[in-house]
């Protein structure tokens, strides 16, 4: 069973080899609203907070389609989809995480040393609106941002934090070879039990022919599921929008 169109896998390899480009130009953008800033705390969340996270966003970017290229057909073994989840989880928690430290640049280069709840600091935080322009807080709070950040964003982020954490599942399997798994995991559960770790090396090999590849982003407690490889772009893309928009609107504001 074929997921991706061919058309699709073109586009979305177009796309990707544009990443690391639009990613220096980002840094340039950090660099350039730095020098408009004047309170040192807010340089060292622009700097240590915004900047470094955003150089983990796009090298787990790099790593997940290195490890899961798009056009890829033979199954991910075990130390691979691994390789991809943990990109992952650390893809969802420095998004989450970047979107808090552009709210901190803002609370203090805008109120120096005046206390705030930290539970109030956030980009999509209403306490925040006080410091954005009318344009950037109605970008911020459209139907369409309110619903990648509240409904996306955020539920995968508490699933991976808090129930069960985001995975890509190893194949997708019909009726006869889900009894056929089933049959070979029972298998696998006597090969941990007897220590027999050369028959257990053979049957994960067999488990390597069973099924077709799945390239969905899962998280098991939501019934939840994207398709991994576009989503990641969109994040991306949707990462890069926010810091041109942010920078325009903080300039424009200060």
């Amino acid at each position: 069973m074929k997921i991706y169109k061919q058309e699709d896998i073109q586009k979305i390899k177009s796309e990707l080899f544009t990443v690391k480009k639009r990613y220096a130009d980002l840094v340039v953008q950090k660099f350039e609203l730095s020098a408009n800033l004047k309170e040192e705390k807010a340089k060292e969340y622009l700097h240590y907070g915004v900047g470094r996270r955003l150089e983990f966003i796009e090298r787990c970017v790099e790593n997940i389609f290195s490890v899961f290229p798009i056009d890829r057909s033979n199954l991910l073994c075990r130390e691979e989809l691994m390789d991809v989840a943990i990109n992952l989880h650390a893809f969802y928690v420095n998004i989450f995480g970047f979107l808090d430290n552009l709210a901190w640049v803002l609370i203090h280069e805008k109120r120096p040393g005046g206390a705030i709840n930290k539970m109030n600091v956030g980009l999509f935080k209403e306490e925040i609106k006080q410091y954005l322009t009318d344009e950037f807080c109605q970008y911020l709070h459209s139907s369409q941002m309110r619903t990648w950040h509240d409904q996306y964003l955020k539920n995968y982020r508490d699933a991976l934090s808090h129930r069960i954490p985001l995975y890509v599942p190893p194949q997708i399997l019909n009726a006869e070879q889900k009894k056929e798994l089933a049959q070979m995991d029972q298998e696998i559960i006597n090969c941990y039990k007897t220590h027999d770790f050369s028959a257990l090396a053979k049957l994960r090999k067999q488990q390597m022919n069973i099924g077709t590849i799945c390239p969905i982003v899962h998280d098991s407690c939501e019934n939840r599921g994207v398709l991994l490889h576009p989503q990641v772009l969109t994040d991306f893309n949707t990462i890069e929008e926010i810091v041109k928009k942010y920078c325009e609107s903080f300039l424009r504001k200060s």
